[in-house]
């Protein structure tokens, strides 16, 4: 009996003194469970200084069942010298999964290029054991119309349901730390039995994707093994990433025309997931941007501005008490855009979240030298980056697993909070017409841009938005534009003051109704945007505005009168109107096409060769150098189509990249399996140089139509393929990414057919055109819009006369319109060689709109001086056409409204 008595003490005596250790480190490992010494030695080894681990990443528990990642790398995560391809991280996951009962692996969909999107499902085996249930939990918490809205029938599932995390990584192929990361943390979810790791485990679901965009992973990891197999070369750039996008990839999750997008987002709704916690690598050292800078969307619940407060603040606190140098939040991201991945949480009731690590494109351990920016000492930075660091991708992968370890034991810690926020944030999307509005967006079942309109459609549901049809005509009180008072003081802001109308909808008309879940989406993306001028962020992170329903170009209408809500209706579970010209109102058969490229970047490019693939347009696919030893284009191409660049300098197209050094190869071999699948070339330095200018302008001179945007149409201009025609100077507009009215002007050209009323375009930085009928421009001809009286007799008005004879009127000063030529007199045409033949002379199709109307979503300011300017301009060259776009026509896949711009420029290219 002693005996027994004397164990139990034993027992409680320890128990409370692990209690206390727990207490005193909430991190403490369980000293009862082995380690793997090796791989620990090689954790130690790899990390650069012991400030860059902490205690939480600097062991491995060891297992004699379970495969640690070295398994398949053959050395630790995060060795250096070293990056696996896809297949081989996935193949490590579901080693994993067929090695323990607390790990699952499940297929998400596939890339664009048939490569494989998983997820991995990491807990305790009775918590996978019971999935569907806890799902299906979930779903009524995620949707609460079917609990009737009953706080307490919630309450009973919130006692019952655990919540899921869900990690991603890898999104952005030349970040490329996160997949070794996620393998490694993992593993020690799956095997660690420390206390905090067991109450994760037992508590929550963690869900992950180790890599979201597959495709470029492997074309990254190829151009790491050739620059190791190539040491002391530059290497080449990773100029293709996915298929179509680079960088922006994580800027379509608004239009989600991407796979990965789908995939990703389909994974969070589809498991009703609380967190999406999106993995980058981009500043030193670990930016956790959760909480970002304002201003914040518009539309977001409340409540998640305070989740994002505590967790991003509570990891910056934890990782700083751990001893990691350099880890911050708060930062110059604003929260303002919709765009990014991670926000589909805050867009469908979650809670979204973002690391930036520091990487170094590759495993190779550098010294890295960091800007003043980078390590200055700032109030939401007190514990900054070091000036100089010897960098290891170890070093990323401790820092990227103690933040995601720190913040679910955060998470679970206070589960219970953030699964109720949950079920109220979705329960108050529900309410959202009782509440803040509107009752519903109608998209008109009359309107003739059907095919406009079904992409619309089609974007909604697949962000799991609900829409119905309605069964009959009906009538609802619609607001009507804001007009200012013609008695009120010009100086004086007036707010708003709703006016209503009735309107009626015909049968079929689409409803989006705001008493759904899912209703912030939908309101977020339908709704207009304004970025104030005096707003203190100066420097927006993304576009300022999208308001789709604009740059769709449909007939959409934000109803807040509730009466809609009863109007008979059908839900739609698809759209049939297919995603042709012929839908978009543009007709006439497509002439032999070549998309143009440079071997600088791909990135904005990729979404015109995707609207062109989704649309059934053929075409070939050229780069510059192509171009430069095509010689006779004209005999294969009817139009060349010449999508935005990006680059800093116009005249990089020509020159390329500087000739130094080695060859940049992008192509496929044996060492370099997934490159040159889109294109390829010996060398990704030359660009299109003089003589490649010369075929082009070959091309044109003889019928061809060369279609330009943005930087593409100011280096047409920069290099004489638009007589005529020069970029506006701008001193005070600011324009960042907004929605702005644009004005058809050619009542005859095929170009802007079907764009009677005025309509929408996108504009990057308020780039418009002038015109004139002189090569080189007007150069400071006199004209009437800018003449000053000298100094004389009279008033300002008045004329002044000469004394002693008598007055005689001058001829009158021309005028044009800030989108006209200016008329020319009969002394500045005589014998004047940079007089333009009147039949060449430029000719604006389209002109951005009145200052009054000209800002439809976004931030315009001082927006007088593009007001009334050329937007679309047709410049003759020789026998054929440039057409130069001032705004990118093909955006992200949200721009549909102003597609047929350019459809209708392919398909009436011999009839401009």
């Amino acid at each position: 009996m002693h005996l027994k008595m004397l164990a139990a003490v034993v027992a409680l005596a320890a128990a409370c003194a692990t209690a206390a250790a727990q207490q005193a480190d909430p991190f403490a490992r369980d000293p009862a469970q082995a380690v793997d010494a090796a791989y620990g030695a090689k954790i130690a080894q790899y990390t650069t200084a012991p400030r860059f681990n902490t205690a939480l990443t600097d062991y491995l528990p060891a297992s004699s069942t379970v495969p640690t990642p070295a398994v398949v790398l053959g050395d630790v995560a995060g060795a250096p010298d070293m990056l696996p391809y896809t297949a081989d991280v996935h193949r490590y996951f579901r080693l994993l999964a067929a090695a323990t009962p607390r790990v699952r692996v499940v297929s998400i969909g596939k890339s664009e290029e048939g490569r494989e999107m998983i997820a991995v499902a990491v807990a305790d085996e009775r918590l996978l054991d019971d999935l569907d249930a806890n799902r299906a939990r979930l779903a009524q918490l995620a949707d609460p119309r079917t609990i009737g809205l009953d706080d307490a029938k919630a309450d009973a599932l919130l006692a019952q349901t655990t919540p899921v995390y869900y990690i991603t990584g890898t999104m952005h192929s030349t970040e490329t730390g996160a997949p070794t990361a996620l393998m490694e943390l993992a593993y020690r979810l799956a095997v660690d039995d420390a206390p905090y790791i067991r109450r994760i485990r037992s508590s929550v679901i963690t869900l992950i994707t180790p890599v979201v965009e597959v495709d470029g992973r492997e074309r990254m990891v190829d151009l790491y093994r050739w620059h190791k197999a190539n040491p002391g070369k530059q290497y080449p750039r990773l100029v293709y990433w996915g298929h179509y996008v680079a960088h922006d990839n994580n800027r379509d999750a608004m239009a989600l025309t991407l796979n990965l997008s789908r995939n990703v987002l389909d994974t969070f709704v589809g498991w009703h997931a609380q967190v999406l916690h999106d993995l980058h690598e981009s500043v030193p050292f670990l930016y956790d941007n959760t909480v970002g800078d304002g201003p914040y969307n518009a539309w977001i619940d409340p409540i998640l501005v305070s989740e994002w407060q505590q967790l991003g603040w509570n990891n910056v606190e934890q990782l700083t008490r751990l001893g990691l140098p350099g880890v911050y939040t708060h930062g110059g991201f604003d929260t303002w855009s919709p765009g990014y991945m991670m926000f589909m949480a805050a867009m469908h009731n979650g809670i979204s979240r973002l690391y930036e690590t520091f990487g170094n494109a590759g495993a190779d351990t550098l010294e890295r030298v960091l800007t003043p920016a980078q390590y200055d000492r700032t109030w939401y930075r007190p514990n900054p980056p070091l000036p100089k660091v010897l960098w290891s991708q170890r070093n990323n992968n401790n820092y990227e697993q103690s933040g995601l370890l720190t913040a679910l034991d955060y998470f679970v810690a206070n589960r219970g909070t953030f699964l109720r926020n949950f079920y109220l944030k979705s329960k108050r999307s529900v309410e959202k017409p009782k509440a803040a509005g509107p009752a519903a967006y109608v998209l008109a079942g009359d309107d003739s841009r059907s095919g406009a309109q079904a992409e619309l459609l089609r974007a909604l549901l697949a962000q799991h938005v609900e829409i119905h049809r309605a069964d009959r005509a009906f009538t609802v009180q619609v607001p009507q534009p804001w007009v200012k008072s013609p008695n009120a003081d010009p100086a004086m802001h007036q707010p708003e003051q709703p006016r209503l109308a009735p309107r009626t909808f015909a049968a079929g008309s689409w409803i989006v109704r705001m008493d759904q879940p899912y209703s912030r989406i939908a309101d977020t993306l339908l709704d207009r945007q304004y970025w104030a001028p005096t707003d203190p962020q100066k420097k927006p992170y993304d576009d300022t505005g999208w308001s789709l329903g604009d740059s769709f170009g449909v007939d959409l209408a934000r109803v807040t009168d509730a009466a809609v809500l009863a109007v008979p209706m059908q839900r739609v579970g698809q759209i049939d109107t297919p995603f042709t010209p012929a839908a978009l109102g543009v007709a006439g058969r497509m002439p032999r096409i070549a998309i143009m490229h440079t071997w600088l970047s791909t990135q904005t490019e990729g979404w015109w060769r995707m609207a062109l693939d989704r649309l059934g347009v053929k075409y070939d696919y050229l780069s510059t150098q192509d171009v430069a030893r095509l010689d006779k284009l004209r005999r294969n191409y009817d139009v060349i189509v010449f999508a935005p660049v990006g680059a800093r300098d116009t005249r990089q197209i020509v020159d390329g990249l500087p000739m130094y050094g080695n060859a940049l190869p992008w192509k496929k071999t044996a060492l370099t399996p997934n490159l040159g699948r889109i294109d390829a070339t010996d060398d990704m330095r030359p660009g299109l140089g003089a003589r490649g200018v010369d075929n082009l302008k070959r091309f044109v001179a003889d019928g061809g139509l060369l279609v330009t945007s943005e930087d593409t149409a100011q280096w047409a201009i920069e290099q004489g393929f638009a007589p005529g025609v020069t970029v506006t100077p701008r001193k005070e507009l600011r324009v960042v990414g907004s929605i702005l009215e644009a004005v058809r002007v050619a009542a005859d050209s095929p170009i802007a057919n079907g764009y009677d009323a005025p309509f929408a375009m996108y504009s990057n930085d308020g780039l418009s055109f002038e015109v004139s009928n002189l090569v080189g421009g007007d150069q400071g001809l006199p004209n009437a819009r800018d003449y000053k009286r000298p100094t004389g007799r009279g008033g300002l008005h008045d004329e002044d006369v000469p004394e002693g004879r008598g007055f005689e009127a001058p001829p009158p000063l021309p005028f044009a319109k800030p989108w006209q030529a200016l008329p020319l007199n009969a002394e500045q045409e005589r014998n004047n060689p940079n007089l333009i033949p009147a039949e060449l002379r430029p000719r604006v199709i389209v002109r951005w709109g009145d200052e009054p109307n000209l800002l439809r979503a976004g931030l315009l300011d001082h927006g007088k001086e593009l007001a009334g300017r050329a937007a679309v301009v047709d410049a003759r060259y020789g026998n054929g056409h440039v057409l130069l776009f001032a705004s990118n026509p093909v955006w992200r896949g949200t721009t549909i409204g102003s597609y047929a711009l350019l459809l209708n420029a392919l398909a009436h290219h011999d009839r401009l």
